[in-house]
């Protein structure tokens, strides 16, 4: 099959175009760095890398058009492309906000939506899989817009599902944990972000990946959380928003504990 990765440059993406072409898939990788995204790939001959700036409707368009150029469509899409800043209402910076709404939901929107199209002009029931977080579940206080982000991907991708339903089309939400990459390594020693670090361990790049290219291609599920118990506890927390408020600071508390463990390295 072929796979559309976004963000392919570095981190849990990179990770999973790896591992896909182990898998004997063909890749496309896709990511604004053009230079980082070339010294990564230029080498594998199952990779095509494409310059895409996610927020732009015309960067889509471009991306698409050589793909039909290239007799070379995208089977399944993977929004993975993402941004973080921290910041507490009442400091939040105009560019941190614009930043990640355009390209953790702006991106992913246009995104789904154009492969979509291509997908159901063509007649194929393919798969768009989109990374959210835990932080789809868990609206953390200290990283505010992030969470308000992913919590918009998780609303668009179940929307989204239903939408393309009718045409074969599947679309999958999956929310991972804190994963050991570059990413979270910006948020370290950053009390606004030790809610990131509240929970036993990060997860690494290769156990998203795995899952996305495992049970989640293979089951196509509406949602899945990583880890799969986090994720239940996120929607208790979901139902019972105070409950969730009140337990933060201790949580908070333990994160800035967590900032040196090695299980968060």
């Amino acid at each position: 099959m072929n796979l559309l990765i976004t963000g392919a440059a570095s981190g849990i993406a990179a990770c999973m175009a790896e591992l896909a072409i182990k898998q004997g898939h063909r890749v496309i990788a896709a990511d604004v760095d053009e230079a980082a995204l070339t010294s990564r790939w230029q080498h594998q001959a199952k990779v095509t890398c494409i310059k895409l700036d996610v927020r732009s409707q015309d960067s889509w368009d471009r991306l698409l058009a050589q793909l039909d150029e290239q007799r070379c469509p995208a089977d399944v899409l993977i929004n993975v492309a993402g941004v973080l800043r921290s910041g507490r209402v009442g400091e939040l910076q105009l560019d941190d906000i614009e930043l990640m709404l355009d390209v953790n939901v702006k991106g992913v929107i246009l995104g789904t939506n154009a492969v979509a199209a291509s997908m159901i002009a063509r007649g194929y029931a393919g798969h768009i899989i989109n990374i959210g977080s835990l932080a789809s579940l868990y609206a953390t206080p200290g990283t505010t817009i992030y969470a308000t982000s992913k919590y918009a991907v998780r609303g668009f991708s179940i929307a989204a599902a239903g939408d393309l339903k009718p045409h074969g089309i599947a679309v999958s939400l999956v929310g991972p944990g804190p994963v050991k990459t570059a990413m979270l390594e910006l948020q370290r020693g950053d009390e606004k972000a030790a809610l990131t670090f509240s929970g036993a361990r990060a997860l690494t790049p290769e156990e998203v990946a795995s899952a996305v290219l495992g049970p989640v291609m293979r089951k196509r599920p509406l949602e899945q959380f990583i880890p799969w118990h986090e994720g239940l506890l996120g929607k208790l927390c979901s139902i019972a928003p105070g409950l969730f408020l009140r337990m933060t600071k201790q949580a908070a508390e333990r994160g800035k504990k967590h900032f040196t463990a090695d299980s968060y390295r």
